[in-house]
């Protein structure tokens, strides 16, 4: 009776935390921010570089509060912090200012891009490490899952980029491991069919001005394929001497500028001869030209390696503004109005594999088109990726590739 009565009181004093230690571990944005557990603060007991880790140990259960000057302060119950992989993610934003979180949703894993319809009513987001594109409906300021496209009768995943054409009412996505095109009707979401894209992992599809054609980058047969867009035709294969990505269309259709992955360079092709007229290389040094926009006259080339966003003119190739950003700048896109360009940077890479989650989570950007002055700064999780803003400008969407994310901010300019 004795022991017995002695193992109670054992047992009473362990569950009660007396002896208990608790330790977690926590990636968050700002990286430095202040953790407090019932309204003392705590440090850190060590750190992790390559995947931006710090460990805290704590004796007892109770709030855990997280605060940065300039943000909004977040509080969770030890039990329902979110966690992934015992890992506790936390991310906190702006007090102020234009972009404001709504609402984050779960998709199929890494999402690789992001895509408005026209009319604002639907967003898609292609899959790379899984089956089809996801399709989110949006009502008033809400956004919510709808379903997921595939392709019948395949279980084939890295499905990349994707394009609206408005005028056939076809939704076209590119698929790189299969090097094939799928094409879904825009009302009804029902597959219609696929054709090959013309080249080895096919990654970008743009559409000319005019709509009659449409081409396909191809990142390891290096060449550009040119697509009747009615008939679905291969019309043509552009060699470019170097791995094409981001591809933009001159206002007349008559010139296509192309991005060099492998340098800070952009490539000119003549579309009358479906032939390379020029190379600009805007800097010299090391580069990755990922994206280009054109619009009012000038070029916007998003270059990866200094995590750069560079305007050039279209006519010259001139530089005409550099600005550095942030580490690995992925994809940029315009606000309708062509006043502000925004731009998804997916942080550090790890030190291993960019598939593995970096020392850092990444964000994203909002600044001036005029003169890329940084206005704003949002953060994501981890690699934040694909990134698009609705036809009306009121908001903007992006993905966390490494996290199967979705982030969904109203806009107030």
């Amino acid at each position: 009776m004795k022991k017995k009565l002695i193992y109670l009181i054992i047992f009473m004093f362990c569950t009660a935390g007396v002896f208990a230690q608790i330790t977690f571990s926590l990636k968050s944005a700002p990286a430095y921010l202040d953790v407090y557990l019932n309204g003392e603060l705590i440090n850190p007991v060590s750190f992790s570089y390559p995947d931006g880790v710090r460990k805290y140990t704590i004796s007892q259960k109770g709030i855990l509060t997280f605060k940065a000057m300039g943000y909004k302060t977040l509080e969770y119950h030890y039990d329902s912090l979110p966690a992934n992989k015992n890992i506790v993610s936390i991310k906190l934003e702006n007090e102020t200012g234009r972009l404001q979180l709504i609402s984050e949703h779960k998709t199929g894993v890494q999402p690789k891009s992001a895509y408005f319809t026209a009319d604002g009513k639907r967003l898609f987001v292609p899959l790379l490490d899984d089956r089809g594109i996801e399709v989110f409906k949006i009502t008033d300021t809400f956004l919510e899952y709808e379903k997921r496209l595939t392709v019948p009768n395949s279980r084939a995943v890295g499905f990349v980029e994707a394009l609206c054409d408005e005028r056939r009412r076809e939704l076209w996505v590119s698929n790189m491991f299969q090097d094939r095109l799928h094409i879904y009707n825009l009302d009804t979401l029902e597959y219609k069919t696929s054709v090959p894209s013309g080249g080895v992992l096919s990654k970008l599809i743009v559409q000319s001005p005019d709509g009659n054609i449409t081409v396909v980058s191809n990142w390891l047969s290096l060449n550009i394929s040119v697509f009747n867009s009615d008939t679905k035709e291969l019309l043509a294969r552009i060699p470019i001497r170097g791995t094409p990505r981001g591809m933009a269309f001159s206002p007349d259709g008559n010139t296509l500028y192309v991005c060099n992955y492998d340098f800070p360079e952009v490539v000119v092709i003549d579309m009358t001869k479906n032939a390379v007229t020029t190379r600009w290389r805007y800097r010299s040094g090391e580069g990755a030209a990922r994206h280009i926009i054109y619009n009012d006259g000038k070029l916007y080339v998003s270059d990866m390696h200094p995590g750069s966003i560079n305007i050039l003119d279209p006519i010259t190739g001139v530089l005409i503004r550099s600005t550095l950003v942030a580490p690995c700048i992925n994809t940029i896109v315009l606000s309708p109005d062509g006043k502000y360009i925004f731009a998804s940077s997916r942080g550090n890479n790890h030190p291993v594999d960019y598939t593995i989650p970096g020392p850092d989570f990444g964000a994203v950007y909002m600044l001036r088109a005029d003169n890329l002055v940084i206005l704003e700064r949002i953060w994501g999780r981890n690699q934040p990726t694909g990134l698009a803003v609705s036809p009306d400008g009121k908001f903007l969407a992006f993905t966390d590739f490494l996290d199967a994310n979705l982030e969904w901010y109203s806009l107030n300019y």
